[in-house]
């Protein structure tokens, strides 16, 4: 406790699991939270803010309102304060674009106890509490949240290759290279890779003369958002997956994958579009390769450009690509972040990551009243959803629950409609 008798929680980030964290500790008396982001805003995801990008859930699935549709921290009210709610509704009925919700986020944001500009850069535990320092000073804490976000992963045969062509698909919108009758190899068959597809097909930074788009999936395959693919978002689907045995729940992400990396079936048909456009209606030198089922295994620089290797999965072949730029659209891993290292001995690691409780705890060796809990980074023991911003709010009330040890939150959450014997039928 502080001295003034309130319980002190260090959020560490201020994305979106964090932002959460806050607005629904606001108004729990004897609790206070603070977030400490490295950066100089909470903008999500700015090297992919496209203004036409679109959210790929319900925007009710905002930071509070499926635990507490009364906060004054809601999606509605932030529509409703900038004096736009109508207008949102007629121009947004079957979707909201990711820059709205950027710009919800930093809403929430300024009204929280969110300090930006201040990079975490250790967390240490001297027996009386977390000692949490910073660029600027030393910050004290019962509890420590992280909430750092996924880390842009780069393939192993692309480590230590350098050169200004060559980004992750997170950084793409900060690039301006010039791109006009320039080779470009994309890499990779999310969401993320199509919305880079489309960019540079769009001409934004000049026109390439050649595109070659591969990736390893068996196709540039379509979101999986139908009725039953959505209940594995569902917090009664959390409880019943952590209960299956490890091995399982490995096999069931990987059957799941196109519930949480597909591309949505509206980007997919505008980028086919703009490849019809490209090739029948418009005059000029551009071509393009769309390769499914074909790995990246190496890559080089080469006069001035790079060299890759190209394999294809299902029979073996290999090719070289020379090409000037490219952009590796390869997802994220998560990682223990660096301000850990002190306590990183300490923390167990269980199946590829942190060992999680039910709670979003993290074991440690340390004692139970400092506890350690973790957004974000816990789907080989919570499921396909946890990345996802669908489950913010309830993993939120959650931690806060457990925090406070009572339920402040009412969990009792609408029952799935995959009851036990469909759930019999899902398993491996």
């Amino acid at each position: 406790m502080n001295r003034d008798g309130a319980l002190r929680v260090l959020a560490v980030g201020a994305g979106p699991a964090n932002l959460s964290l806050a607005a629904l500790a606001e108004p729990v008396d004897g609790l206070r939270v603070t977030a400490l982001e490295a950066r100089d805003s909470v903008a999500w995801h700015p090297g992919l803010l496209w203004t036409d990008s679109r959210l790929q859930v319900s925007a009710v699935k905002d930071l509070v309102t499926l635990v507490d549709p009364r906060s004054r921290f809601g999606f509605l009210n932030f529509l409703h304060e900038r004096g736009r709610l109508y207008r949102h509704l007629i121009a947004a009925a079957d979707h909201v674009s990711r820059k709205e919700f950027d710009q919800y986020f930093t809403w929430a944001a300024q009204q929280l106890d969110v300090r930006l500009g201040e990079r975490v850069e250790a967390v240490e535990h001297d027996g009386d509490g977390f000692a949490v320092r910073t660029g600027r000073r030393v910050h004290r804490a019962n509890h420590v949240v992280l909430g750092v976000g996924r880390t842009p992963y780069v393939p192993d045969c692309a480590r230590g290759v350098t050169g200004r062509r060559l980004w992750h698909a997170a950084d793409h919108l900060g690039r301006d290279d010039r791109l006009d009758g320039r080779d470009v190899l994309l890499v990779g068959g999310g969401q993320s890779a199509a919305e880079v597809a489309l960019d540079l097909m769009s001409g934004r930074a000049g026109l390439p003369r050649r595109l070659t788009w591969v990736t390893g999936r068996e196709g540039f395959a379509p979101l999986d958002d139908s009725p039953f693919a959505d209940e594995w978002f569902n917090p009664r689907y959390v409880e019943y997956f952590r209960e299956l045995p490890a091995g399982r729940r490995a096999a069931l992400l990987e059957r799941q994958r196109s519930a949480g990396t597909g591309i949505t079936r509206e980007l997919l048909a505008r980028v086919y579009e703009r490849l019809y456009a490209l090739d029948y209606l418009t005059d000029g030198p551009f071509t393009h390769d769309l390769l499914a089922g074909v790995r990246l295994t190496g890559l080089a620089d080469a006069d001035g450009g790079f060299r890759a290797e190209l394999e294809d999965a299902v029979t073996g072949g290999r090719r070289a690509l020379s090409c000037d730029t490219v952009v590796l659209a390869t997802g994220y891993r998560t990682e223990l972040p660096s301000c850990m290292e002190p306590l990183r001995d300490r923390m167990p690691v269980a199946d590829g990551g942190y060992a999680v409780e039910a709670d979003y705890r993290v074991r440690w060796d340390g004692p139970d009243r400092h506890r350690i809990y973790v957004q974000g980074a816990a789907r080989h023991t919570h499921g396909v959803a946890d990345p996802n911003l669908s489950l913010a709010a309830w993993r939120s009330a959650v931690i806060l629950n457990s925090l406070l040890g009572r339920e402040h939150y009412d969990l009792k959450a609408d029952e799935s409609a995959l009851g036990p014997k469909d759930r019999v039928g899902a398993r491996p």
